[in-house]
């Protein structure tokens, strides 16, 4: 296999595995749309290929609530494949 030819073939390979990463700014509006207005977005999982798909973990700025009662999801779980995002469910941390 000729130099040029190898190149093609790592660079094609290189372009299968690649991976599904939206732009934090898509996981941002769709936090937005859902009543969080984002404080950290941080990546909780990733796939790679052509159907790979990133999961944004969204930790929202929510004011503080006097009654515990009222306390709505303060994370969501924001899926993304290619730049569509959309809400998964909200995340509830382990307490310990």
């Amino acid at each position: 296999m000729s130099r040029g030819a190898a190149f093609l073939f790592a660079a094609f390979l290189c372009g299968l595995s690649h991976p599904a990463f939206a732009d934090q700014a898509e996981a941002r509006e769709v936090a937005r749309i859902n009543n969080c207005p984002p404080k950290k977005i941080e990546v909780y999982q990733q796939s790679l290929g052509p159907e790979g798909q990133t999961v944004y973990r969204v930790t929202c700025n929510l004011p503080k609530a006097a009654d515990d009662k009222s306390k709505s999801a303060d994370t969501l779980l924001i899926g993304c494949h290619d730049s569509l995002c959309e809400l998964l469910r909200p995340y509830e941390a382990e307490k310990k």
